[in-house]
């Protein structure tokens, strides 16, 4: 019995170089030779338009990870307590815009030097033990590619596969009025924070299409009447819709409000654990363009104009006591998932997203455990309740907009 099984054995593994010979030799590929030892994945997401791994680690030195299809594309990483990732910020990693067309093996690899003083390498493959064992991403339209990953036959290693995209119902990103219908949001004197955002929203997609940009809407003008109400979840729902046209970034618009007229000023709310270099850019193009001034509230504060909350122990035991009270099923919070809802779960696994469809009263969020999700900001443009920030914003909307648009075409441009 052991001899057939041995026998088996050395079949199937004669069976495998064959296969993996005719792959590459029609190609004039090179075969890489790969070590035994395998690195897990346990971790594989994409945030907006970047792709992070996380896994465990072999004791070697130099590691990097690769693309290879007979050449090679090399990633830094990060190491620590024996493991490794892309990058500790979840809007870093792979940019997957720059993959170029093809299909490509991905290997951890180290480099040492032989006796010979010449650069020897060591290729691991890596083993995907997440439950997201095909992923697809959607390039910028300017770029037009989709994206598969999965795992090859030829190595037995993670593989990405770039093709043209054909799906024209594709979106680069979303822009969110908030509010509409009969929720108004902020009133203050007969102003109503929905009517701002959408003539906001609107005079921001018209820049970005000016320069090429895909967007679409989570609510059209005129789409919801006083007695209407856009659904959050479900199908088509407000934080819904960025998954369904498979957009890269979002962008919800609001103005904000306090019981005192004096409070004002610009507030851009965010995932945590983000690079904030674009947030930070965009804040800044906003207070030089559109002559606007940064919000003086401390609570949540990054940095200038920058916020960004998660919720606290408090939040989530007055969450569990809210929905109990209601008899409710209370949701799975922790404290590393977002606060507002709009951040939360338009980034699937990556922001905490919970919106499940364990309460019949709410329709859930289909995509809650997606490990794809949009890069998403929460811009609160100006205070509805203060007299120079409505002057503001209404003699300068139109800059407001040139700013966030420009600050957003030169991720699009990269």
């Amino acid at each position: 019995m052991k001899k057939l099984l041995l026998i088996i054995l050395i079949l199937f593994i004669i069976f495998g170089g064959y296969v993996l010979y005719n792959n590459y030799k029609d190609k004039g590929i090179p075969i890489l030779k790969t070590e035994e030892e395998v690195i897990n994945i346990d971790k594989l997401f994409i945030y907006g338009n970047h792709l992070n791994l996380h896994g465990n680690l072999i004791d070697d030195n130099n590691l990097q990870l690769v693309l290879y299809n007979g050449e090679f594309i090399e990633y830094n990483i990060n190491v620590k307590d024996n493991e490794f990732n892309l990058s500790d910020y979840v809007n870093e990693g792979i940019t997957l815009e720059d993959i170029p067309i093809g299909t490509y093996s991905l290997f951890l690899r180290s480099k040492d030097i032989d006796d010979k003083g010449e650069d020897s390498f060591k290729y691991y493959t890596l083993n995907n033990t997440t439950k997201y064992k095909e992923t697809e991403y959607y390039t910028f339209s300017n770029v037009g590619n989709k994206i598969i990953i999965n795992s090859d036959d030829t190595y037995n290693t993670l593989a990405i596969k770039v093709i043209e995209n054909d799906n024209d119902s594709v979106y680069d990103i979303v822009i969110d009025p908030g509010h509409g219908g009969m929720d108004s949001g902020a009133i203050k004197n007969g102003n109503r924070e929905s009517d701002f955002t959408m003539k906001i929203a609107l005079d921001l997609k018209e820049k970005m299409e000016t320069y090429g940009i895909k967007v679409k809407l989570t609510r059209e003008d005129g789409q919801l009447t006083r007695d209407d109400l856009l659904p959050n979840y479900g199908v088509h729902g407000r934080a819904v819709i960025p998954y369904e046209v498979k957009a890269k970034y979002l962008f919800s618009i609001h103005l904000n409000s306090n019981t005192s007229t004096k409070v004002g000023g610009l507030e851009i709310y965010t995932a945590d654990n983000i690079n904030y270099d674009f947030a930070k850019e965009m804040a800044s193009n906003i207070l030089q363009l559109a002559n606007a001034k940064y919000s003086k509230n401390l609570i949540n504060k990054v940095s200038d104009g920058i916020y960004t909350r998660t919720f606290s122990e408090n939040d989530i035991q007055k969450s569990i006591k809210e929905y109990n009270d209601k008899k409710m099923n209370p949701y799975d919070i922790t404290t590393k998932s977002n606060y507002y809802f709009m951040i939360r779960e338009t980034g699937g696994i990556t922001t905490g997203a919970y919106v499940d469809d364990r309460n019949e009263e709410i329709d859930g969020n289909p995509y809650f455990s997606s490990n794809v999700g949009c890069e998403t900001y929460l811009l609160e443009l100006a205070y509805l309740t203060s007299v120079d920030d409505l002057n503001n914003i209404n003699n300068n909307m139109s800059k407001y907009t040139e700013a966030i648009a420009s600050t957003f075409k030169q991720i699009f441009e990269k």
